[in-house]
């Protein structure tokens, strides 16, 4: 395992590049970015996936996103899904600098909410020649509908509060007035 560094703007991207048991700076070997889970950093989940990944021959990146981990920028700990999906594209970026990555046989593993990051980066880089997923969440969509269902839960508690302090009103309750 070797530590590396990319680049995201101005964000400094923390990572680590996993090399075959046989690497030999001579040779091209096929390449994974790996996309980690959220507010997971490069030496969890990541960590275990590019191993064995490097064990069957793939040089693997795993990386801490933007604002997590070593890497930079603040908020610290922030979950920025576009800033995740750039981080993707970086990663790609560094990965084809390396002269033993062969540019033809990059692929993307995304897990858990990378999965769903790394989908919504190979929409639109055609580096990435194959992607796979374990247990993808797409925490975007997952966000809106909990943001929806909170607003329908307080408009609901709202609504219901009014109608309970007409009814107080109503039946002539001391202290209660419609708003």
């Amino acid at each position: 395992m070797k530590r590396l560094s990319f680049r995201n703007r101005s964000i400094e991207v923390a990572g680590n590049v996993y090399l075959p048991p046989d690497f030999n700076e001579h040779r091209s070997y096929p390449a994974l970015v790996l996309a980690t889970p959220g507010s997971s950093v490069k030496e969890q989940i990541g960590a275990i996936y590019a191993a064995g990944l490097a064990e069957q021959g793939f040089v693997a990146l795993t990386f801490d996103p933007s604002y997590q981990g070593e890497s930079g920028d603040e908020p610290r700990d922030m979950e920025d899904p576009p800033s995740r999906v750039e981080d993707i594209r970086r990663a790609v970026d560094f990965l084809t600098t390396l002269v033993y990555v062969y540019k033809e046989r990059i692929g993307l593993l995304g897990i858990c909410v990378g999965g769903g990051y790394a989908i919504n980066a190979a929409l639109t880089e055609y580096r990435f020649k194959a992607v796979g997923t374990v247990v993808a969440n797409d925490i975007g969509r997952a966000s809106t509908a909990r943001f929806r269902t909170f607003a329908v839960r307080w408009w609901m508690s709202v609504n219901n509060g009014r109608q309970e302090r007409a009814a107080a009103t109503a039946a002539g309750i001391p202290g209660c007035r419609t708003a």
